[in-house]
């Protein structure tokens, strides 16, 4: 086993640990330092790139925006690199399906105080010994 595997000591051998659901992922460090500040045209900004026409004067206005917006991180990278609108997810639930499927996990230590990307953020935990259809 490598250093960061853990041993499943409850006798099930086809448990995962979230080491091992995880798939490695290479933040794109440029978008990273751009949300970092958490200013007020990190967070337009990024309403803009998910794809929201409103105009946006306050932090809190853009909060309540998106307080029910259900977007992978990887997924918004990766259409900020393609020039495209990441994929929307009507509740928690499936962005947590897809999210587990697709193993496309961002890690929260990442994701600097204040930065908008913060809000974006969603708790998944992998069930252990199971695996989401």
């Amino acid at each position: 086993m490598g250093p960061k595997s853990k041993k499943i000591t409850n006798g099930s051998s086809t448990g995962t640990t979230s080491n091992q659901a995880k798939k490695e992922i290479r933040p794109p460090a440029f978008w990273i330092r751009y949300f970092e500040s958490g200013g007020l045209e990190g967070w337009q900004a990024m309403m803009r790139l998910l794809g929201f026409t409103e105009t946006f004067t306050s932090k809190n206005q853009c909060r309540k925006a998106l307080k029910y917006a259900w977007v992978n991180i990887i997924d918004f990278f990766e259409a900020i690199s393609t020039c495209s609108r990441p994929r929307f997810f009507p509740n928690h639930y499936q962005l947590s399906r897809y999210t587990i499927r697709t193993r496309k996990f961002f890690p929260k230590k990442l994701l600097p105080k204040g930065s908008p990307l913060r809000q974006l953020f969603s708790n998944i935990v992998p069930k252990r010994g199971r695996d989401c259809d």
